[in-house]
């Protein structure tokens, strides 16, 4: 019999590196909730099941107006600097 995995789930926050690219590792199937700066850094918040296997996550952050790929999934946009940079998060598609 394989480990037991709550039911139960908890919203985490996960800190966003201002980087073209980057990884995060979560708990498997964690869904991305709201994109959002928090004290001036922006931060994911996901709905996660704490007992899960971790799972590394690829992300790609883009400016308004740099070009993007087609196929990754659009997840959130925000503002820094009162609103003088835009981003625009991205999920990197499994190809």
């Amino acid at each position: 019999m394989g480990a037991r995995v709550s039911n139960y789930a908890q919203v985490w926050k996960f800190s966003v590196p201002v980087s073209d690219e980057f990884e995060l590792e979560m708990p498997r199937h964690a869904e991305i909730l709201f994109i959002a700066v928090q004290d001036d850094s922006p931060f994911i918040w996901a709905r996660v099941v704490p007992g899960r296997h971790k799972e590394t996550r690829k992300f790609k952050l883009r400016g308004t107006g740099h070009p993007i790929d087609t196929v990754s999934t659009h997840l959130g946009s925000f503002m820094l600097r009162g609103g003088a940079l835009v981003f625009h998060l991205f999920e990197a598609a499994d190809l």
